[in-house]
């Protein structure tokens, strides 16, 4: 256990040690990359049907326990009937159980899709959740207990025939930290239970528009991201639970548009729709956006990026659009990214690629990877690696129509250190729905024990390299504040002071021992580690003194 001496240090003195441990301008590795695991199918029963449109959800408590979701084909016999298939794991995502999760007997259709997933981080409970599209349908959803393997019976949450696209949130209410808020965005507005999924209100409008995102910051803020059939990359802000907005916030103009159904940009002959992807930093706040845009004319085929901005004020204002993703040359397209952020701030991110292949815009045989990319300093730098063993026909789609079709979107767990990409890959000549357990080493930083003013507290974080030096800082705001010496990192704490630094242990533990004074009392503080060596941030814990 190590004890510091002296006054709290501003984060100057860390800039300092810096100085003379690393070379200017040069970048700092991380201490480990992530451990990708292989290819699991995960609609283990789905035969050679068709399968598309994912989502995946896990928990930071329970990162053993994931759902996935897909629309699938496998009820159909002759024409096309389609449902949601729904696969549970409870070994991080070894082997799978699979089955079809219908809504209640009356609003059951032909055509039962659009899924979604959303977990609460307060409980660790899971929802999946679906659209039957007939007048006799709507909106359902089912919930799964924590360490449960099956779901309660589906409820719905809104009947109607006019539901499109929808997607699922939770998060406290705002002002109340022992509640959950369950939230659906969809075409005709917001939706919310206020009883774990058992029972709904009617929609709050959110204006025109497409793929309609929720998600809920640390203090209950709910963000709604969509596109406006335009140029418009947009987002809808309420800060009171949903009952109020704010007017719509312009993320970013596109360079280029085009219709819902037009896939013209890209290999293959399926659509395309110009969804954008929103994530939320579980304990700053920060939020990030990445949408997929033309970014030039290249030997005359259509060149898509992605472009990636944050906001660090809660969506008032956001950061310049750039390019994020690796390519080759001639360029490849990238599109159908899924961005999730977990709780020691990493941004984790799934896509569609097809750099691997030189080909043109509308050729039948499309050629695509899946990747996965991950970025530790805030989006500054990004880590891609490539999912799927081979290249994948698109128009092995397992769907006779003239039209392709490989779904609009795909999905991306995150439980604790570990990320679960959820894709479908045509490899093995038909659709098949996937994921991988990856998995990130971070800085792991408990609260401080006892976790009262005027007394010595610990201040403990484990997963460190043994024998290097853990620095310990606070701030009494989140934010966003570049580490001295360590290129591209920031800290997730507003205007931060150093509090000391301690060894880490041969277990990787490193203890500051610090005397918190009197006048910390009722004042909330966020906390952060820092391993110097390898530039390697902890997770935020935000505190509350007794």
């Amino acid at each position: 256990m190590t004890h510091s001496t002296g006054s709290w240090r501003t984060l100057a003195a860390l800039g300092a040690l810096a100085a003379a441990t690393s070379t200017p301008g040069t970048a700092v590795a991380w201490a480990d990359p992530p451990v990708v695991g292989p290819q699991v199918r995960v609609d283990v029963n789905g035969g050679t049907q068709a399968a598309n449109e994912t989502s995946c959800a896990s928990v930071d408590g329970r990162p053993n326990e994931i759902v996935a979701t897909a629309n699938d084909w496998r009820a159909s016999s002759g024409g096309e009937v389609i449902r949601m298939s729904v696969a549970v794991s409870n070994d991080f995502g070894a082997s799978w159980t699979d089955f079809l999760l219908r809504p209640p007997g009356p609003n059951q259709s032909s055509v039962e899709g659009d899924p979604m997933t959303c977990y609460d981080p307060r409980t660790g409970t899971l929802w999946v959740g679906a659209i039957s599209f007939a007048g006799n349908g709507g909106l359902f959803v089912a919930k799964k207990n924590p360490g449960q393997s099956t779901f309660q019976p589906s409820v719905m949450a809104r009947a109607t025939s006019g539901a499109d696209k929808g997607w699922m949130a939770a998060g406290i209410i705002p002002g109340n930290p022992n509640s959950t808020r369950v939230y659906i965005a969809y075409n005709q507005g917001v939706i919310w239970s206020d009883d774990m999924g058992t029972t709904w209100n009617a929609p709050r409008s959110l204006g025109s528009g497409i793929g309609f995102l929720p998600r809920v910051g640390p203090e209950g803020e709910l963000y709604v991201a969509y596109w406006d059939f335009g140029s418009g990359v947009m987002l809808r802000r309420s800060l009171d639970g949903g009952n109020t907005f704010d007017a719509p916030i312009r993320i970013a103009t596109r360079l280029d548009t085009w219709s819902t159904q037009d896939g013209s940009r890209f290999p293959g002959t399926f659509r395309v729709p110009p969804l954008n992807s929103l994530a939320v930093d579980p304990v700053s706040g920060v939020l990030y956006c990445v949408y997929f845009d033309t970014t030039n004319i290249v030997n005359g085929q259509r060149n898509v990026d992605l472009y990636f901005s944050k906001s660090l004020d809660k969506g008032s204002t956001w950061s310049t659009p750039r390019i994020i993703n690796g390519d080759n040359n001639p360029p490849g397209d990238q599109f159908f990214p899924w961005l999730e952020v977990d709780r020691a701030g990493r941004i984790h991110m799934l896509f569609y690629d097809s750099r691997h292949t030189v080909q043109n815009d509308g050729v039948i045989n499309g050629m695509f990877d899946a990747y996965y990319t991950m970025s530790a300093d805030g989006g500054a730098t990004w880590s891609e690696y490539r999912l799927t063993p081979q290249s994948f026909n698109c128009d092995n789609d397992g769907l006779n129509r003239s039209q392709q079709f490989f779904g609009d979107y795909n999905g991306l767990g995150l439980g604790g250190d570990f990320a679960y990409p959820n894709y479908v890959s045509s490899q093995n000549g038909d659709p098949d729905m996937f994921v991988h357990t990856i998995r990130n080493r971070s800085l792991a930083l408990a609260p401080p024990s006892p976790g009262r003013a005027n007394e010595i507290n610990d201040f403990v974080a484990s997963n460190a390299t043994s024998g290097s030096t853990v620095y310990f800082a606070y701030g009494l705001a989140s934010g966003a504040t570049n580490v001295p010496g360590c290129p591209g990192l920031a800290l997730f704490l507003n205007a931060p002071a150093i509090a000391g630094s301690a060894v880490a242990d041969g277990g990787g533990v490193a203890t500051l021992t610090r005397f918190v004074p009197p006048a910390a009392r009722g004042r909330t503080v966020f906390i952060q580690a820092i391993e110097r060596s390898t530039c390697t941030p902890s997770n935020v814990v935000r505190a509350a003194f007794q």
